[in-house]
């Protein structure tokens, strides 16, 4: 293994407007993602002469630029400041602009990153809320009945079956049989299955483990948080921060993900794509009927995932093979895909995955097109 610091990787990599505001670089050419979200000069050290790259690699080591996320803390204040991303200065798009595995297809390339048509707080009109949270809360029995969800695919778990998984899939499988006689039971066996959960750490974690403890987590949350008593909903807030802090680890290591070139390798990009656009859209929905306000629309802007649904629904590898090649499998943000809806660049029918999406950015007002099926 090397003994160079991180600076010293990274100085002779990462383009000059990341080094200095101390953000992640993608080294992506001619522009990094991040300078092409906040239309910034994108220039490297490469392309400039010797004894330029000298004084300037000189004058970033002395501000102690390093390319190091730093670890996340469980003190609440400081993981709210994690995720979602509420701070508009904030420029940690290249968390996720480093992800798109393309260029944008709907729109084109944006001088500004979409989160600025967004304000820092809104309010969900009551229609979107009760349409959102009525779907939320079918995702446990969902995945018991079907082994999917919106957010993970029906074969993400055909070759890796975790124990949080399998945890989950026999705590939430109760939950799905429970009467009154046996309520009390099953909830204190899902808090027995939280508690272990989220005593775990997933710094060292692959992945795909670090994307079970995430599912395993929000399905606990979902049943918590929407259909518990006092004392549930109490626990799921608790756990809120580990959510956060999970969410915010899975967001770092899908930025290391190179472009899929198998099945399952997409499976488990998009799936993490989601995974993080739902983590997020499951505590805005909680807040708004605790506070009257979503916080998230905002940090989910930037986020990306597949615009091309039809993919997601496939059941072979054969079959994902033949699509991918056909079907537009990039990825787009969440904003630019709203937006693009809006201005009629979205022409196909809209499906139910795309319709909660649309919800919480477009409203009542658009209620006749984004009615969710029963």
């Amino acid at each position: 293994m090397s003994n160079r610091s991180p600076y010293a990787r990274s100085r002779q990599k990462s383009c000059i407007s990341c080094a200095e505001g101390k953000r992640r670089c993608n080294r992506q050419t001619p522009q990094c993602s991040r300078c092409l979200a906040q239309g910034l000069e994108c220039t490297y050290l490469s392309a400039w002469s010797p004894q330029k790259r000298q004084n300037i690699s000189r004058q970033l080591e002395l501000s102690n630029f390093a390319e190091v996320w730093p670890e996340s803390s469980p003190v609440s204040d400081e993981a709210l400041s994690f995720w979602p991303l509420n701070d508009s200065s904030s420029d940690d798009t290249s968390f996720t602009t480093s992800w798109l595995n393309s260029m944008p297809s709907l729109l084109t390339i944006p001088s500004f990153p979409p989160a600025e048509l967004y304000p820092e707080t809104t309010v969900l009109d009551k229609w979107s809320t009760n349409q959102l949270l009525r779907n939320i809360k079918r995702y446990p029995q969902m995945f018991v009945s079907s082994r999917k969800t919106p957010f993970i695919h029906s074969r993400l778990y055909d070759a890796f079956l975790p124990d949080t998984i399998q945890d989950a899939f026999t705590a939430l499988a109760a939950y799905g049989t429970k009467t009154s006689e046996t309520e009390d039971l099953i909830f204190r066996i899902l808090e027995s299955k939280t508690t272990r959960l989220v005593a775990q750490d997933h710094h060292t974690s692959t992945m795909p483990q670090l994307l079970a403890a995430v599912h395993a987590l929000m399905l606990f949350q979902i049943i918590q948080l929407f259909d518990g008593d006092i004392r549930q909903r109490s626990l799921a807030e608790q756990h809120m921060d580990t959510l956060r802090i999970w969410t915010f680890q899975l967001q770092v290591r899908a930025g290391e993900l190179t472009p899929a070139l198998t099945w399952q390798d997409w499976i488990l990009a998009e799936s993490a794509r989601r995974t993080i656009i739902f983590a997020m859209l499951i505590e805005g929905v909680y807040l708004t009927l605790k506070t009257g306000s979503c916080p998230n629309v905002k940090a989910m802007s930037i986020l990306p995932f597949t615009s091309e649904t039809t993919l997601w629904d496939l059941s072979t590898s054969a079959s994902w093979l033949a699509e991918s090649d056909q079907l537009r499998s990039e990825t787009v943000l969440y904003g630019d895909f709203t937006k693009g809806w809006q201005e009629g660049k979205v022409s196909r029918r809209l499906d139910g995955f795309q319709k909660l999406l649309l919800i919480p950015c477009l409203g009542e007002r658009y209620r006749e097109v984004l009615e969710l099926d029963s």
